[in-house]
């Protein structure tokens, strides 16, 4: 089944109309700082009920058919601060693609990413290819920035080829379908918003463990980023939380979406430029067996859910297909 795992830079990107978007990728220029992202955020494009695309412009009040989550206890109101120089936040980096315009021809856009193999990294299918924005990334100027912290990392890799699953994608038809089909398919498909890139050398910090089908096992996650709108994205921040799955909330779709994860935390800050970044099961500074375990990969978040962010339920048979043609160089 290879041929439905081509090198994202060779994947035609979806033309998008009323979809979720790229909504947590950071854009600055390089001018900003040496490596770093600064402060130059886009206006996200949101999913709402009609197929509609709404600018993210702070918080808007719930809609009277919309669910609130309600609040967690004080222990789960951590957001903080992470080490880059100690598991796990040591296998994690800044994964920057260049995006210039004729106006800034120095300006990029970045996620977050993590190393689970040597040489692999994870992190969502939309830092590959927005197909929303039906932006392709060129892989041939794309870095990751390992341990990445005020400008700097312990290390930089080029990227050697990628690959997002193969249901990253919307139908063939979405530009002729309505509002609502056209919000069911893009919600539809960011159940699947991971992808995997290979890197130019191996990681000399270690790999992230991660877990895959852990549905009923796993209730609570730290979630993790370098998010623009905490010291600007200089430093990578954690935020304690709760998992769940987005068929719990019943009004957020029409449709079923059993691999569609939530993580939702007490802070609502930590979005833009957290786009791949893991959500860590049994989070600790010291590695041991069942500890730092990865189990899913920020996609998105929805301000009527302030908190929640939304991610791919990673399962075997789509994860390991990929894993392996991405380490045989997407071949």
């Amino acid at each position: 089944m290879r041929m439905f795992y081509p090198a994202i830079a060779c994947v035609a990107a979806m033309i998008c109309a009323g979809a979720i978007g790229a909504d947590v990728i950071g854009t600055v220029s390089a001018a900003a700082s040496r490596v770093a992202p600064g402060s130059v955020i886009p206006q996200d494009i949101l999913l709402r009920p009609n197929g509609n695309r709404e600018p993210k412009m702070g918080t808007p009040a719930a809609p009277e058919d919309t669910m609130r989550l309600a609040q967690v206890d004080e222990e789960e109101e951590v957001s903080s601060t992470g080490n880059p120089s100690v598991a796990p936040l040591k296998w994690v980096g800044v994964l920057r693609n260049p995006t210039p315009t004729t106006k800034d021809p120095s300006l990029y856009s970045y996620c977050t990413g993590q190393f689970i193999t040597p040489s692999v990294v994870l992190t969502a299918g939309h830092c590959l290819n927005d197909l929303d924005t039906n932006t392709v990334y060129d892989l041939s100027k794309q870095t990751f920035i390992l341990q990445y912290q005020n400008g700097v990392g312990s290390h930089t890799f080029k990227t050697l080829c990628g690959a997002t699953s193969p249901q990253w994608a919307y139908p063939s038809n979405l530009s002729s379908m309505t509002g609502p089909q056209k919000a069911a398919a893009q919600i539809t498909a960011h159940q699947h918003d991971f992808a995997m890139i290979l890197m130019d050398g191996k990681s000399p910090t270690g790999v992230m463990p991660y877990a895959l089908d852990w549905k009923g096992n796993v209730s609570k996650a730290v979630r993790i980023g370098y998010a623009i709108d905490v010291l600007n994205g200089e430093i990578v921040q954690q935020a304690r939380g709760a998992v769940f799955f987005a068929d719990e909330i019943a009004l957020f779709a029409p449709q079923s979406l059993p691999n569609l994860a939530v993580h939702w935390a007490a802070i609502t800050n930590l979005t833009q430029g957290v786009s791949g970044g893991a959500w860590i099961s049994h989070f600790s500074t010291t590695e041991g067996a069942n500890k730092n375990v990865m189990v899913a990969v920020t996609s998105f978040n929805d301000p009527n859910y302030p908190g929640a962010v939304f991610g791919a339920y990673l399962t075997a048979a789509e994860f390991n297909p990929l894993l392996t043609f991405v380490s045989n160089g997407c071949k």
